[in-house]
């Protein structure tokens, strides 16, 4: 292996982390791998911070992370959406420290796919629920505000719940709402279904058709510190989303519709 080629050296360690097919330890990487124990292990660091390799810090052993999962299971042709997300969700909680979740727009309504916790930070988080309804919830407002241009015309029956004080129930004011959903690009809820609840969400798009609300959610009362906090939230929301939209974008042999948005 070259000592003038990083990328060849981290390449080669994931290779042997993921053909090990089971854990191992840093001192079975560098018997293998023939490199250094500090070069090996600040190498291991990175892959592991960029979800290539995944580190066991109870027993202190690594195996094939998600990114690498997924990867592989892009090139076998039996990714789905869900798998696809898993790496995006991980990475996002642990950046922001909230929970983050995808809600898939289907033929059926909306609905929960996946979610991840961050590993560290606050012990309190929330949970992003299983109802998105188009009027109460950052997902639900994205996924009525993108699914087509027929939507900003609200049906007369369509019953809209005033769950809480700022829960906007007038039909022109929503229009109004989705219209701006649709120019800015994101969608927040400020305690509109639950007291305290702070969600913001962005549209995932798969071949230009929209596959669902890409969010994090956590209490107002942290989340809402200041302005720039919110900005740097939608900032970092858009470019996960824009990352997932080319993932899943892309054909690939045996990836179904049914294994992508559901509809």
């Amino acid at each position: 292996m070259s000592k003038s080629n990083p990328l060849e050296r981290a390449f080669k360690l994931v290779d042997i982390v993921a053909s090990a097919g089971r854990e191992i330890s840093l001192i079975e990487v560098v018997q293998t791998s023939g490199l250094p124990q500090s070069s090996t292990f600040r190498l291991l660091s990175n892959l592991v911070e960029s979800g290539m390799v995944s580190f066991d810090a109870g027993n202190k052993t690594y195996t094939a992370g998600p990114r690498a999962v997924r990867l592989s299971l892009f090139i076998s042709g039996q990714a789905s959406l869900k798998e696809a997300l898993a790496p995006t969700l991980k990475t996002l909680a642990s950046r922001t420290k909230e929970t983050c979740f995808f809600v898939a727009a289907t033929e059926t309504g909306n609905r929960l796919l996946d979610f991840a916790l961050p590993n560290s930070g606050t012990s309190i988080f929330i949970h992003p629920g299983f109802e998105f309804p188009a009027h109460a919830t950052a997902a639900g407002k994205v996924n009525h505000a993108f699914s087509s241009d027929a939507v900003l015309d609200l049906p007369e029956n369509l019953q809209l719940p005033k769950y809480q004080p700022r829960t906007v129930t007038d039909k022109q004011e929503l229009r109004e709402m989705f219209r701006e959903i649709r120019a800015d690009g994101f969608a927040e809820n400020e305690s509109e279904l639950d007291d305290d609840v702070y969600s913001i969400c962005v549209p995932v798009f798969y071949r230009n058709s929209l596959a669902g609300a890409l969010g994090i959610v956590g209490p107002s009362s942290r989340m809402l510190t200041n302005s720039d906090r919110s900005a740097e939230l939608i900032s970092t929301l858009k470019d996960a989303a824009a990352e997932v939209s080319t993932l899943v974008s892309s054909p690939k042999p045996g990836l179904s519709s049914e294994q992508t948005i559901q509809k």
